[in-house]
């Protein structure tokens, strides 16, 4: 039980980091970026946090082997056996969502104007590329909420 409580909060850990990198592309935060750019230092910004989502999916892929030895090993107890398979399965779309997010900061670090820039079809490969995103957010969010209730009642 202590072992699927720390991976737990292993995972945790790895989702508040993440969450604030996505916060300061996409939320209030993201001003952070326009002072950035006024300085001339938006290409840094997204190289650093590119190499910290990098960072975290290493983290990642390092308590994955972890948590599925865990699960293989077997609880006796159902509530402990669907923990153990939510939270596998939130960190897998933890990774998706990171992976995504990583894309966009490598894409606007290559070369932003093509990136934002319309395509024929009238939309950007950003735009495409942050629907894609919000898809996988929108999964792990509800991974996540599954994850809090099978918690509160473990």
């Amino acid at each position: 039980m202590s072992r699927l409580i720390n991976l737990g909060c292993g995972v945790a850990d790895v989702y508040h980091r993440y969450h604030e990198i996505h916060g300061a592309m996409f939320g209030a935060a993201s001003f952070r970026l326009l002072v950035d750019t006024l300085r001339g230092r938006r290409q840094n910004a997204y190289r650093e946090y590119a190499q910290s989502l990098a960072g975290l999916r290493d983290e990642l892929a390092r308590q994955e082997p972890e948590m599925v030895a865990l699960a293989e090993e077997g609880s006796e107890k159902a509530t402990e056996r669907a923990v153990q398979q939510a939270l596998l399965g939130y960190l897998r779309a933890l990774d998706q969502a990171i992976a995504a997010l990583l894309l966009i900061f490598e894409n606007l670090q290559l070369d932003e104007a093509a990136y934002r820039d319309a395509g024929l079809d009238g939309r950007s490969r950003f735009a495409s590329d942050k629907l894609d995103y919000d898809h996988k957010l929108s999964e792990l969010e509800r991974l996540g909420t599954r994850l809090n209730r099978l918690f509160a009642g473990y």
